[in-house]
């Protein structure tokens, strides 16, 4: 049997991040802005996190858990198309580390230089993840630091499933939906650990670009599969292959597989910012999307409450008021 990430792992991670992490709120969205009957709709606001998104839950938990083991590393080094990176080089400073983050060439201007701002380096590694991994991997083992995983590693899963413990704590019962967006799939997969075996009757929906379907198609398929190229208005979402360990846990529970078109991201995107005020990047647009614009892929949503993560708030203020004026 291929290993998934278990309850009890988010659960310990959860103790970790007491004081390192925010717990973010959930907004009601009027059902006047959404486009399903019977549908209440909440939106769980990551991108009103530590470092701006979900992702300094892993961050923070994996250098928590290196620092416990009593072998505090010499620095340490990731590969992100931004959020990651931010979360990692935030990190790294409150526990006193040095840290290099690989990003793509195409990386948000405001996401670099949010790397930058808190000590670390920042080195433009070509367009692709499979580019930045190579070079942080030569960087780690160059300088002899400790690699830290964007998303397919046990303690990143265990350090982002805590925002579902407290989903599942704030509504007191089990939703019908929860909609986490997919890159890599850290996010979906902690979901997907804490809903196996306290909420099994909860659908998880993954939501990806059309254009970076990459658990999509491993779902199609039964294993991992690497995607020839991919693109999207979604920055954010952009690996090439789902993460294994991620894969496993992800279909070891109650999950249906959603993808979702440029445009309809794009007009998500702007119906938060505009009618929600919530501070989304395009990425922490696309779980929500097929509620907000409507189911676009032949899956009928059932009635119930459902929960929707915006995984992430970074964006440049001039990428920001291209989008939401086109």
């Amino acid at each position: 049997m291929n290993s998934v990430v278990s309850l009890a792992a988010v659960r310990d991670a959860a103790t970790l991040l007491v004081d390192r992490v925010r717990r973010t709120p959930l907004l009601e969205v009027p059902a006047s802005i959404h486009h399903c009957d019977g549908v209440d709709l909440f939106l769980k606001l990551e991108c009103n996190q530590v470092s701006g998104a979900f992702k300094a839950r892993g961050a923070r938990h994996f250098l928590a858990r290196l620092l416990a083991a009593g072998q505090p590393p010499a620095g340490v080094v990731t590969y992100s198309s931004g959020n990651h990176g931010r979360a990692v080089a935030e990190a790294a400073a409150a526990f006193d580390l040095p840290a290099v983050v690989t990003v793509p060439d195409h990386v948000d201007a405001s996401k670099e230089q949010a790397i930058v701002a808190a000590g670390a380096e920042a080195i433009r590694a070509g367009a692709t993840s499979e580019s930045r991994e190579s070079l942080a991997r030569q960087i780690a083992a160059e300088r002899g630091w400790v690699i830290v995983p964007p998303f397919d590693h046990e303690w990143i899963v265990a350090g982002q499933g805590t925002a579902m413990l407290e989903i599942l704590d704030e509504l007191g019962a089990a939703p019908t939906g929860v909609w986490a967006p997919v890159g890599g799939g850290g996010l979906a997969a902690g979901c997907a650990a804490v809903l196996r075996e306290a909420a099994p009757e909860t659908t998880l929906h993954t939501v990806e670009p059309t254009g970076a379907a990459c658990f999509a198609a491993a779902a199609r398929a039964g294993e991992v599969v690497r995607l020839d190229s991919v693109d999207s208005v979604a920055d954010g979402l952009l690996p090439l292959s789902v993460g294994t360990l991620n894969f496993h846990t992800l279909i070891a529970t109650r999950y249906r597989a959603h993808t979702v078109e440029d445009d309809a991201i794009a007009q998500t995107f702007r119906t938060l910012r505009r009618g929600l005020a919530v501070e989304c990047e395009t990425s922490g647009a696309v779980s929500s999307t097929p509620i907000i614009t409507g189911p676009h892929d032949g899956h009928e949503i059932d009635p119930g409450v459902h929960v929707a993560i915006v995984s992430g708030g970074n964006i440049a203020p001039a990428r920001l008021a291209k989008l939401l004026n086109e």
